[in-house]
């Protein structure tokens, strides 16, 4: 048996298991990672939205993020929705001198169009998270917030984030018929992604940065596992499962959406 690779997603619970922390964890398992996991927020939401939201102590993240990293070593981590100022300094501090990959998901907007970003979390993202940062990973909407170019392009948006002092972006545009632009200090250029009309993003973006830490769990480099991130992130809508949920339907990548077989002549009963 060999030992699997080992993401540690930092981020929030999705109540529907579509997003967050769950949706993490089924991103990272389709392709071979196995996920820990540090809880900074709980939210109470479906696919039409957020309806609450519960803030986990700072002092229990560092908590939980202390003992996991003491325990299984870990081969790179994403940080995603982050909850306020002081989770982000607390968690950015920690991450500092980690020496693994680490994919910034800056999550500020839901699928459904939910805000979940205060005012000061942009500064606070940009002066925390940027420095320990292999890649960010906004969508357009946060990228606009982080840079202050309120109608940006995703290459413009892309490069402005480099420039900010992300190492290299991703700037993730939604829609059927988007697709992704990488930049960093020596590239600038677009990420196609096939367009699918399924109606189930609801997970999409999380899925996009955990696949990018899988990936580079595994040891892709960083062009090459965003490219594959992207393939895989716009498969996992094609294959959403649209017959769950009145709002954004779920990704899926676990099959989940295929006949369950069951073999019953190889199962054995107790006497």
């Amino acid at each position: 048996m060999t030992t699997p690779k080992v993401g540690l997603t930092i981020g929030s619970s999705d109540s529907s298991g579509a997003a967050g922390i769950q949706g993490d964890i089924k991103a990272m398992a389709s392709i071979g990672c196995y996920a820990q996991t540090v809880l900074v927020g709980v939210t109470a939401q479906n696919t039409t939205g957020v309806v609450a939201r519960h803030t986990v102590p700072v002092e229990f993240v560092l908590t939980q993020l202390d003992t996991v990293l003491d325990d299984i070593e870990v081969d790179a981590v994403k940080v995603g929705m982050t909850w306020s100022r002081e989770h982000i300094e607390a968690i950015g501090d920690r991450l500092a001198n980690l020496g693994v990959p680490v994919v910034v998901d800056p999550v500020m907007v839901t699928a459904a169009g939910a805000s979940l970003a205060g005012a000061d979390i942009g500064a606070a993202v940009l002066k925390h998270l940027f420095p320990v940062a292999t890649v960010v990973t906004p969508n357009v909407d946060e990228a606009r917030l982080l840079t202050g170019i309120a109608d940006g392009t995703p290459q413009q948006l892309a490069e402005r984030l480099v420039q900010l002092g992300a190492p290299a972006a991703v700037v993730t545009c939604g829609g059927p018929d988007g697709g992704e632009w990488f930049a960093d200090h020596g590239t600038s250029v677009a990420v196609s992604r096939p367009g699918h009309r399924s109606g189930a993003e609801h997970g999409a973006g999380c899925a996009h940065s955990a696949l990018i830490v899988g990936l580079l769990a595994h040891g892709l480099p960083l062009l090459a596992a965003v490219q594959e991130a992207t393939t895989r992130a716009a498969a996992g809508v094609r294959d959403g499962l649209v017959s769950l949920g009145r709002g954004v339907h779920p990704v899926d990548f676990l099959k989940l959406g295929e006949p369950f077989l069951f073999d019953a002549s190889t199962t054995t009963e107790k006497p």
